[in-house]
């Protein structure tokens, strides 16, 4: 179990990036570092998770994730899931949070991106 953290900021946004396992033995570094960015950037207006190359998550991973969204959220901060892996979709849709961590103007489109089962056909 291994996780690899990246950060990248600007004036008014930063990224948290994910490279591993985001389990109970890694989370509070994942959730330290974010906290960190959310108390020492004053003006920052979103953070950005980045999980592209998120390989696997647990209960402990969801949790930190409640904690980070109810401090950003605590703190004004526009807080997103990006490049979310179909793992962590699952996730979040079978414990009920997916609507809580993704706008439901985006769920949808989340939805049809990501089930090669549905297929709009022209008439």
């Amino acid at each position: 179990m291994n996780l690899s953290l990246t950060v990248t900021t600007t004036a008014r946004s930063a990224s948290l990036r994910a490279v591993g396992d985001l389990d109970y033995l890694t989370i509070d570094d994942f959730v330290n570092t974010a906290s960190q960015l959310l108390a020492q950037q004053a003006d920052l207006v979103t953070l950005h998770l980045d999980f592209s190359d998120l390989t696997f998550l647990d209960s402990a991973a969801l949790s930190g994730l409640l904690l980070l969204h109810r401090r950003s959220s605590q703190a004004g901060v526009e807080l997103h899931l990006d490049h979310r892996p179909a793992l962590l979709d699952r996730v979040l849709h079978v414990t009920g949070l997916f609507t809580h961590f993704v706008p439901s103007d985006l769920e949808e489109f989340a939805v049809e991106a990501k089930d090669p089962r549905r297929m709009d056909h022209a008439t």
